[in-house]
């Protein structure tokens, strides 16, 4: 049987809006707290197969560049009893755009199987799944005064990860809504799309013709860029994440983050040591990374042998970094 991944479409809360509605899953012990971003589902969890995955992603670009960002009413709060003890957020859609973003998403490969039951769509952020019938009008009206507006500027394609615990959600590709133009001269019309990521087609040919201009710039030397991803965790819960790419004779570390609840227990450390293995088996020559000038980051990796390469004056928000460089094996 040809692999098929597991795919929804939905519109991922932004910012404060997001953190409140995980405090309110909290109180609720929402088993969907960090199994699933807060969000409101456009097309239900629909299976596709591997080879559509680029179509799919087409899809949602076309689907967004025909709206431009927008704002809904978060609140009061509704149950879907008796059919289901599911408590959500309602989510005004006066001006339609949610319902025109499912219509334009819910095509060609994210299309719902007609074996699926036709329900009424009803925009809402689900809270929990498991209240009690008896209970649902009390839930209701304790959570009664919350409503707030919140803005929408992207909607992402969420895929669920079958192998890990609780199966868990994640974003795999995102377009911004409104983000498609174009333009035109000499009778050539070209379009221009922007997101955050690219998608898996745009994403393979920037790798194509990026390894097509490295070779005839650097020679038979050459080889590609290597990414990786070392993550941390404790009883099942990630506390620190180092990501980066090995380029060449280099490895650039481009983020090491450790969770504030567990620092000071020498993660960072296991980190950093992990990742020097890795640049040393991958035959680098030189670790190297970006920080911030005088912060205790630069303290913390010139006390592991890092040392300052670069002065990067006003680099970012107005701070100065410094780029800090460590021989491999030194």
């Amino acid at each position: 049987m040809a692999a098929r991944r597991r795919l929804l479409v939905a519109l991922l809360l932004e910012d404060e809006a997001r953190a409140e509605v995980d405090g309110l899953r909290r109180a609720l012990s929402s088993r969907d707290l960090g199994r699933i971003p807060p969000h409101v589902t456009l097309v239900p969890p629909t299976n596709v197969a591997e080879g559509a995955l680029e179509q799919a992603h087409s899809v949602l670009a076309e689907a967004a560049g025909r709206l431009r960002p927008f704002e809904a009413r978060l609140g009061p709060p509704s149950t879907f009893a008796p059919s289901r003890q599911v408590l959500y957020l309602q989510v005004g859609d006066d001006g339609g755009a949610i319902r025109r973003l499912l219509d334009a998403a819910a095509t060609g490969p994210l299309a719902p199987p007609p074996s699926r039951p036709a329900r009424p769509f009803v925009p809402h952020v689900t809270l929990t799944r498991s209240v009690p019938l008896d209970q649902m009008p009390a839930a209701a009206s304790l959570l009664a005064g919350f409503e707030r507006r919140c803005s929408f500027s992207r909607v992402h394609l969420l895929e669920q990860a079958g192998e890990e615990p609780g199966r868990p959600w994640r974003p795999c590709g995102e377009a911004l809504l409104g983000a498609k133009a174009v333009v035109a001269r000499g009778g050539l019309e070209l379009e221009l799309s922007v997101a955050r990521r690219l998608d898996p087609e745009a994403e393979g040919w920037l790798e194509a013709a990026w390894a097509g201009y490295s070779r005839s710039a650097y020679g038979g030397r050459w080889r590609p860029d290597e990414p990786f991803a070392i993550v941390a965790r404790r009883q099942g819960r990630i506390v620190g994440v180092a990501t980066g790419e090995v380029r060449g004779a280099v490895c650039e570390c481009a983020r090491l983050v450790v969770d504030v609840s567990a620092r000071g227990e020498g993660i960072g450390g296991h980190l950093l040591r992990h990742l020097e293995r890795l640049a040393a088996e991958r035959g680098c020559t030189t670790t190297r990374l970006l920080t911030t000038l005088g912060g205790p980051a630069e303290g913390f990796y010139a006390r592991r042998g890092y040392s300052r390469a670069a002065l990067l004056p006003g680099w970012r928000e107005g701070r100065d970094f410094v780029v800090m460089a460590r021989p491999v094996g030194g």
